[in-house]
């Protein structure tokens, strides 16, 4: 189950409480408004995203793995396709804690791979919809398609539950990622100095929604720079933070009913 409406609204209160005063206190671009443009585009997200995407989501992550039982021809009764997806193998019999480091560098790597992914002609216009806001902070960090949701999640969640992790480690993931992206876009400069090469920080992540040419298509991992640093997407200049933000000639609309449809329309409406 999903956080409820009430508890969305008081998160969102406190959230704002501390954000509010680290980007006051230490701001990025102390000239980056609170109150932008985007902002009440962003409270709609702040409940549609975890009251809808992520609803979406599951409703994706389940048809999937009942989908790879009754391929395996397990018989279609609750009890069956639960003992199907029990954790076991090796992985199960790892340590808690041994798990959990794999399970996170394991869906960081998914993640890397399918964010580069979003980034491609075909799926960009779902995933442009996150890089619209051209002036970023951690309330821009929700502003998310549900198709760029159901697609990660599901890459995610089934190999990790092939693989037999334990299903209590999944629950834990998903709260601790997302208020790490949150806390990633926050208009903040730190870089957590040596240890930006271990794990991503708001110096890292800005990066990727930079409009200017050095930041584009750069900084795709979502927790651990490695991946990056491997494949040579890494950027993060020491003396330097990103100034402009969004799409280059960008065409998203504002607003979240235009921009869930935006994805849709044709590429001619899109650049019309």
């Amino acid at each position: 189950m999903g956080p409820s409406a009430a508890e969305l609204a008081f998160s969102l209160v406190v959230l704002a409480l501390v954000f509010g005063l680290i980007e006051w206190l230490a701001p990025a671009l102390p000239e980056q408004r609170r109150l932008r443009r985007g902002v009440p585009t962003d409270l709609t997200y702040w409940f549609f995203t975890p009251l809808v995407g992520k609803s979406l989501s599951r409703v994706a992550i389940v048809l999937v793995v009942v989908g790879i039982a009754l391929a395996c021809g397990v018989p279609v009764t609750k009890e069956h396709i639960e003992t199907f997806f029990e954790p076991s193998g090796p992985v199960s019999e790892l340590p808690w804690g041994v798990q959990l480091i794999a399970l996170l560098l394991l869906a960081d790597a998914i993640a890397y791979v399918m964010h580069r992914w979003l980034h491609q002609p075909r799926l960009w216009p779902f995933h442009a919809v996150h890089h619209s806001s051209t002036e970023v902070d951690w309330l821009s960090s929700v502003r998310l398609h549900p198709v760029n949701d159901v697609l990660i999640r599901v890459a995610q969640a089934v190999p990790i539950i092939l693989l037999g992790f334990d299903a209590t480690l999944l629950a834990a993931y998903v709260p601790i990622l997302s208020f790490y992206s949150i806390f990633v876009h926050a208009n903040v400069p730190w870089s957590f100095g040596p240890l930006r090469y271990v794990i991503a920080t708001p110096a890292f992540h800005r990066w990727h929604h930079a409009a200017e040419d050095q930041g584009l298509n750069r900084n795709f991992a979502g927790l651990f720079p490695v991946f990056d640093l491997i494949f040579g997407t890494f950027h993060m200049p020491a003396d330097q933070v990103p100034s402009q933000f969004g799409i280059p000639d960008g065409d998203v609309p504002e607003g979240i009913a235009a921009q869930l449809a935006y994805p849709f329309r044709s590429r001619t409406q899109r650049s019309g």
